[in-house]
């Protein structure tokens, strides 16, 4: 049974018990599967929570249930962090390890939307590709998964953004930045609308590259002639003409598709347009999409770390890229970014993993390597339990390191170490 926030309630749960009497109320039998949004209503009336019986509802729920449970456990975990557990964990052992189990749980849940999601966008793009009709609802499930991802498991589906692929695409790269944008958004205070909308902007945003021969999606930037560029710089013309023809399309993804590679000083493409000439979407999927590119994608010239990636984007603030977003991007993500290999002062060498508001010096971390760069079995540590009342701390990150020169592959440590390849 899973204790339901009534405001929570959905079609095709099954109700198994109220907070209240039964009598009184105006359902006729005290356990009921929920089939209309009168009934939702009512029970949002009678009811602050209920308790839901999984096994009862309908099979198509079973997701959402995981994603509450994993919601409940983080909450319940902070909750005895208040209260004072973690000092008293920390006295007893010098590395306080935080719920392992349900880390790998949230891992779980995030690679299968970013699984699924991969999947069913690169159907959408066979399909646009072939000149076939796209299923509306093929790219609502795309959309809405990953904004349902992103509300319940943000720091976890941020990770997968940050796993290199040598298959690396059009569909995960935009993928990636569509989880990016919507974890942004989410950062700057958007609507439900507006995410929903920022998210087929941000998933669609490169669609126009199925129309550019492989050959010159294959060079990238690098050694591309006079004409390949003007054939590359072509992908926003032909992404705004495939949505345009598309049903369901929100009309800003089709002005981001054409405007993603617009800047601020009016050096971009397609038209030159400057300042809020560029739609605000396209200014914001614009960082993403860049940042994106030299952190993670194979293709391009050089890679960096997030970090730097982070400062080289804020060195073109104003030039490049709309000032405010730009520093709203960084607090977004933080001096450290999910996905950073970082060396702590204690000499191990650990995997960013989680981020809170307002504590971004002090993350979440994945500890893989002991003070002699020895490979160790991975352990989950909360760096703001190290926190002391002076404000100092007694484990804390002293730089962020290449992961190539401590022979760290995410990938590995994610898939495998964290439980995820067996």
């Amino acid at each position: 049974m899973i204790k339901f926030d009534t405001a929570d309630i959905e079609i095709g749960m099954f109700v198994s018990a109220l907070d209240r009497p039964w009598v009184g109320t105006p359902f006729l039998f005290q356990s009921f599967l929920v089939r209309s949004e009168k009934q939702i209503r009512q029970l949002q009336e009678y009811c602050k929570t209920v308790e839901i019986d999984e096994n009862k509802s309908h099979p198509s729920l079973a997701n959402k249930f995981f994603l509450y449970k994993c919601q409940q456990a983080t909450q319940k975990q902070e909750e005895e962090n208040v209260v004072g557990a973690a000092s008293r964990q920390e006295a007893v052992n010098p590395l306080f390890k935080t719920n392992d189990k349900q880390f790998e749980e949230e891992l779980g849940v995030a690679r299968q939307v970013y699984e699924n999601t991969t999947r069913t966008l690169h159907t959408v793009l066979d399909n646009f590709r072939l000149n076939k009709e796209v299923n509306p609802v093929e790219l609502k499930t795309c959309v809405h998964g990953v904004i349902d991802g992103v509300m319940h498991n943000p720091s976890t589906l941020a990770l997968f953004s940050n796993l290199k692929s040598k298959q690396q695409d059009t569909a995960r790269h935009s993928l990636n930045v569509c989880i990016l944008c919507l974890l942004f958004g989410r950062h700057l205070g958007l609507g439900e609308q507006q995410l929903s909308d920022l998210g087929y902007a941000a998933l669609l945003h490169d669609v126009g590259e199925i129309k550019v021969p492989q050959a010159v999606l294959d060079k990238h930037s690098r050694g591309l002639s006079p004409e390949e560029k003007k054939e590359m710089e072509m992908h926003t013309q032909y992404g705004a003409e495939i949505l345009a023809k598309t049903t369901g399309i929100p009309k800003v993804a089709i002005e981001v598709a054409r405007s993603h590679h617009e800047r601020v000083n009016g050096k971009g493409y397609p038209k030159g347009l400057k300042d809020e000439e560029i739609n605000y979407f396209s200014r914001l999927v614009s960082i993403v999409d860049v940042y994106e590119i030299v952190t993670n994608h194979p293709g391009a010239t050089v890679h960096i770390s997030c970090s730097e990636a982070l400062k080289s984007i804020y060195m073109m603030r104003g030039s490049f890229f709309d000032r405010e977003l730009v520093e709203e991007f960084i607090k977004c993500l933080g001096i450290y970014p999910v996905g950073s290999v970082v060396e702590l002062n204690s000499g191990e060498i650990a995997i960013v993993i989680s981020n809170k508001l307002g504590k971004h010096l002090l993350p979440t971390i994945m500890v893989v390597k002991d003070s002699k760069g020895i490979r160790s079995q991975p352990q989950i540590v909360n760096l703001e339990h190290f926190k002391e009342t002076d404000g100092l701390s007694k484990l804390y990150i002293a730089k962020v390191i290449d992961p190539d020169s401590v022979g760290i592959d995410l990938s590995d440590y994610i898939i495998r170490e964290a439980g995820m390849g067996r």
